[in-house]
């Protein structure tokens, strides 16, 4: 008797132990499933450490982007798209983190946490992008030898058109690993804004102020603040709202960044997401940095135009260009279409979506129409041929002795093209140079979609 107490006592035990066992490891499996499955020594889905098992990543035209081929991961046979979409699409060993064969590896390869690998053996998915393979290659062209980011959308829409990242380099060669190539600089970088914050200072100022279109400053090569000195390119006089952003003085939105107040700013600026990480169909964005707490107010005049230690997202930004264009509220950008099985069933197709309220129509219209006079008395309309571009530039300061970054950031109103854009050359110089042309060749070749 007291031996089958002892031998139901240890069945028992055996029982719970095996229940917690069974328990935890499927607990692990559904929490690290995902973590498992995408290890690079997992033969279902990789080879020599590259992915190898996955769905086709094609353009919003049809134009595959990367395919499977006899277990092998096949890229584009052309130079210029492969390396003009390399940052969307991922490498093969997975150092873009922001490619989709690395944040999106589960759709690609067909993996989920109810059915594992399941239908990984028939091919895994297709992923359709909205970007188009021709517009990406004619933005990296126009970049030329510059490093930086452009990115395109849809401002009606969300479809993000074009995303180019410079440096890249072509995934089908073993060579030098230059410094940066891995990142998506549209994504996951963050720069001095320049100039084109001064949007953000006009946002605050006609959001708040019940004379900002008629208030006016004075520049006289600048403006002085507690003793020192604002720099302005020209000895601008007395002006207006309107005239100062079309003439980009500093020493206008340095004294009205400073009448507005670091609260104000800082308030409008976390309200444009400037401050929070964007995100584009689940993969997040690198943040901005807008700090103006304990801000002396000679560095907040120069906040106000972009300087200081202002510090924005391309990606965040563009969404703010298609707030402007969209009377206030922006459409979120997206990079899938759709998803389809390898047995032809089409799912996860997107939808468009808006952020909030970011600021009143009537602010978003009386900018709009700042923008649009800024492009025809200031750059030039017959510099952007068939569009009605609202735009502004900015030539944002880095280091002392090195060449200032270019941007150029705005919108198409015409809504024949509703195209936003931003674009950022490294170290270009001013961005009615660099910036601008390269916005230029990337609409004409954008227009071409509608």
């Amino acid at each position: 008797m007291k031996q089958m107490s002892l031998r139901s006592m240890f069945l028992l035990l055996f029982t719970i132990a095996f229940s917690i066992g069974l328990f935890a490891l499927c607990y692990l499996s559904f929490t690290n499933g995902d973590d498992w499955t995408s290890f690079p020594a997992n033969r279902h889905i990789y080879k020599n450490g590259t992915i190898v098992n996955a769905g086709d990543i094609t353009d919003r035209d049809g134009v595959v982007l990367a395919t499977t081929e006899e277990g092998k991961r096949i890229y584009n046979p052309d130079f210029y798209i492969r390396v003009s979409t390399l940052h969307a699409v991922g490498d093969l060993k997975g150092f873009i983190k922001t490619g989709l064969s690395t944040s999106h590896w589960d759709t690609l390869t067909g993996y989920n946490r109810v059915t594992g690998l399941f239908s990984a053996k028939s091919g895994g998915n297709n992923i359709e992008l909205t970007l188009s393979a021709k517009v990406n290659t004619v933005a990296l062209k126009a970049l030329g030898n510059y490093s930086g980011a452009v990115g395109v959308y849809n401002y009606k829409t969300g479809e993000v058109v074009c995303m180019v990242s410079s440096p890249t380099y072509d995934p089908t060669k073993e060579g030098k690993e230059d410094k940066g190539i891995y990142i998506n600089r549209f994504l996951s970088s963050s720069y001095p804004p320049g100039s084109t914050f001064k949007l953000v200072t006009a946002i605050a100022a006609l959001e708040t102020l019940d004379d900002a279109e008629t208030r006016t400053y004075v520049c006289d090569h600048g403006t002085t603040v507690e003793g020192e000195t604002i720099s302005c390119m020209s000895k601008h006089g007395e002006m207006t709202l309107r005239e100062a952003l079309a003439k980009s003085c500093n020493a206008y939105f340095s004294q009205l960044a400073i009448d507005l107040g670091a609260d104000t700013l800082q308030k409008y600026a976390d309200k444009l997401g400037l401050n929070s990480a964007a995100e584009i169909d689940g993969i997040k964005a690198k943040s901005g940095r807008i700090d103006l707490s304990n801000i002396r107010k000679v560095d907040l005049g120069w906040a106000g135009m972009g300087q200081y230690t202002d510090l924005v997202n391309p990606l965040g930004y563009l969404t703010v260009m298609g707030a402007i264009a969209n009377e206030g509220k922006a459409v979120k950008p997206y990079l899938i279409e759709s998803v389809t099985s390898a047995d032809g069933i089409k799912f996860g197709s997107s939808s468009t979506d808006y952020t909030s309220q970011l600021f009143s129509r009537t602010t978003a219209n009386k900018l709009k129409e700042m923008m649009r006079y800024t492009v025809s008395s200031t750059y030039g309309d017959h510099r952007f041929p068939g569009l009605s571009v609202c735009a502004k530039t900015g030539t944002a300061e880095v280091d002392e002795g090195i060449t200032p970054h270019s941007w150029f950031v705005g919108f198409n109103m015409n809504d024949d093209y509703p195209l936003a854009f931003v674009v950022v050359a490294e170290n270009a110089g001013a961005g009615v140079g660099v910036a601008r042309t390269v916005a230029n060749k990337t609409l004409q070749a954008a227009k071409e979609l509608f």
